[in-house]
């Protein structure tokens, strides 16, 4: 009886309450945390593909023109065309580029090589600015174009190959936050799990603890604290995983010109996996019952 007594409590003091064992961790913690760095580092791809897509849009983001150019021949119908063009749902704003803005625009073109920017430019077509509304109507572009050809005008191909390129990023983006938020709910319940198992594991201790008068939050603060270094860390191991994939597509990334920052990743994914974590030991300790309230 002494013998047992004295192996009971042995096993009390080789771990603290709630599964405290840093280091090292137990092999479920193990899993858990490969698991979750690979969930994260999944996400970063996404979100690092959707950076690169934006920095291949340019600067679209916030405001987008498109171009209509008229030839000399057609000067008359500029007028015209603006009307109708402004008139038309989901455009913003329409207005007619001036000669001398289109002069500088070719000196920056041109840098210093010497040419006649001035000489360029009354070769150039007369050029309408159209600003979209935001959010774009969908038909817009689609109705830009057709207007435009009516009026003996034509429309910048590229500026409607980014605009389109746009609202498929947008697009994106929207899934990827769902995705994230889905991603992040099957987490939080992997870490959840994991310290649920090490809860019932140590429950004696647990409830040996309460009835000796210690409080719901001194019992569940080492399965948070767990929790959150839990996350964080797979958090870093998926940033560092982030980094082969990076440098294998750095030619590709050049090429397109285009610079994904992995650095820019860091703060966001130790955030985001300390928050899974941190919410996944709630969770698991959301049950601890005190003893006033056991029949």
């Amino acid at each position: 009886m002494k013998t047992w007594r004295k192996d009971r409590e042995v096993q009390a003091n080789m771990r603290l309450p709630g599964g405290w064992q840093l280091p090292p961790f137990g092999i479920h913690q193990v899993l858990a945390l490969v698991i979750v760095a690979v969930a994260l580092w999944s996400v970063g791809l996404v979100w690092l593909a959707l950076q690169g897509g934006q920095q291949w849009v340019g600067s679209w983001q916030q405001e987008v023109k498109v171009h209509v150019y008229v030839d000399k021949e057609n000067r008359s119908m500029v007028g015209g065309l603006q009307k109708r063009l402004s008139k038309l749902e989901g455009v913003q704003a329409v207005r007619v580029v001036e000669q001398q803005e289109a002069l500088l625009w070719m000196q920056k073109w041109l840098g210093g090589s010497g040419l006649d920017a001035k000489g360029f430019t009354q070769h150039l077509p007369d050029s309408i600015e159209v600003t979209l509304a935001t959010p774009r109507h969908e038909l817009v572009l689609q109705h830009i174009k057709e207007v435009a050809e009516k009026q003996g005008g034509s429309v910048n191909d590229d500026e409607l190959s980014l605009a389109q390129a746009w609202d498929v990023l947008a697009t994106i983006q929207n899934l990827a936050w769902f995705a994230t938020l889905i991603m992040a709910m099957a987490m939080a319940l992997i870490v959840s799990n994991t310290l649920r198992m090490i809860l019932l594991a140590r429950a004696e201790e647990v409830h040996l603890m309460r009835l000796m008068g210690a409080k719901e939050w001194f019992v569940r603060l080492p399965f948070i604290l767990e929790g959150l270094l839990l996350g964080a860390g797979a958090a870093l191991l998926a940033w560092l995983l982030q980094w082969p994939m990076l440098w294998f597509t750095s030619s590709w990334q050049l090429s397109l010109g285009i610079d994904l920052s992995g650095w820019a990743m860091l703060l966001p994914l130790l955030l985001s996996g300390a928050l899974v974590g941190g919410l996944g030991a709630l969770i698991a300790t959301a049950h601890i019952v005190s003893p006033d309230n056991e029949t």
